[in-house]
């Protein structure tokens, strides 16, 4: 592993791993990569060498940044890591696998993705909720990807499953690489809700 000793806190980068995918989002999960890279800011993927995940490590090495992988053991004995990533973390599994990347990062962004992206989202989203994840949560709603799980969500907070002013509380959203990487490096709002006012 190589000293990352000196860089700010990384930003852990969520989205997925499929290569059939329309290129513009290669594009946006590229630029992000750049982006975080030009602010010396380490990007923290799954590290695989496909698809989004692949493409966001490349846009960091490129601009001359740090790409960190955290991927399970069982991932790497198949040899699905990006090889030009600057430090890969092995963890014995998908569960430790979260964990270290939200522990490593300051934020993260939710790009593109599948069902392993919407699951890393939501996890981050419910962390903050209960105050055991405080850095920002952005979702990268580039080309209106998540536009209709968006419109659910806000019924969601419609029909009053979600606290007071959850939303605002929980994710910013953005539409371009560059809004979701100035969002993620602004500090995220303390959140105030029933937990901790003690109404829960």
């Amino acid at each position: 592993m190589n000293d990352i000793s000196g860089l700010k806190k990384g930003v852990a980068v969520y989205c997925a791993s499929s290569d059939r995918l329309n290129p513009a989002y290669y594009d946006c999960a590229r630029e992000v990569g750049r982006l975080l890279a030009t602010h010396n800011v380490p990007v923290i993927s799954g590290g695989g060498r496909m698809g989004l995940m692949g493409a966001v490590t490349e846009g960091a090495i490129e601009a001359g940044g740090t790409a960190i992988g955290v991927l399970p053991q069982f991932m790497l004995d198949r040899g699905w890591n990006h090889p030009s990533l600057t430090t890969t973390i092995a963890t014995p599994d998908m569960h430790a696998r979260k964990h270290t990347m939200a522990d490593m990062s300051r934020g993260a962004i939710a790009l593109p993705g599948g069902i392993g992206t919407f699951e890393e989202m939501f996890e981050i989203i419910t962390w903050r909720q209960l105050e055991l994840y405080t850095g920002p949560m952005v979702i990268c709603n580039f080309m209106g990807f998540y536009d209709k799980l968006l419109e659910f969500l806000a019924h969601v907070d419609d029909e009053h499953f979600m606290r007071p002013g959850a939303p605002a509380k929980l994710w910013r959203v953005a539409s371009t690489p560059a809004e979701a990487v100035s969002m993620v490096l602004q500090p995220a709002d303390t959140i105030i809700d029933d937990y901790t006012s003690g109404k829960f």
